[in-house]
């Protein structure tokens, strides 16, 4: 009789190591899963954020500049730029906005001055930065370093002149 007791027991210590076995394993697969997940999330959230900082700072930039014939675009040295005027004690100086060797830049400068896109500072990697205006609204097609497009479009409340 005490045979049957020990090939039982010996069946149970095996039953017990089997099911802890596969808790460790699913253990280790909820974990690397999870790992894979949140690696995911945090690359959506990194490029969401990039593309919202962009946003913020062009929007941003053209609303500061919001008067009467402040925001134009023009061709410099082959760079398409978005400028923003503005007369300070009575000197005219220019905010360039404009993307030079796959990066937004920014150049702040009198006016009168000679554009050397070099000189700009550096704001973000960009893959494209194209503005145009439209009336009174100003549009900036945009291609982030991931290659997905985004848009700006931003309108000038002051643009218009008043009749």
């Amino acid at each position: 009789m005490r045979r049957k007791n020990v090939v039982q027991h010996g069946m149970q210590g095996l039953f017990v190591f089997v099911l802890l076995a596969l808790f460790a394993m699913m253990s280790v697969l909820l974990v690397l899963f999870s790992a894979q997940m949140y690696r995911g999330i945090v690359d959506r959230t990194e490029t969401t954020n990039s593309e919202r900082v962009v946003f913020s700072y062009v929007r941003s930039m053209i609303r500061a500049q919001d008067s009467h014939d402040s925001v134009d675009v023009e061709e410099l040295d082959g760079v398409t730029a978005l400028g923003l005027h503005e007369d300070i004690d009575g000197t005219e100086y220019v905010t360039w906005l404009y993307e030079y060797d796959g990066k937004l830049y920014e150049q702040f400068t009198r006016a009168d001055t000679l554009f050397m896109p070099d000189h700009g500072v550096e704001i973000t990697e960009i893959g494209e930065f194209t503005p145009s205006i439209d009336g009174n609204v100003v549009n900036v097609d945009m291609v982030d370093q991931s290659g997905n497009a985004l848009s700006v479009s931003t309108a000038i409340r002051c643009g218009v002149e008043q009749s």
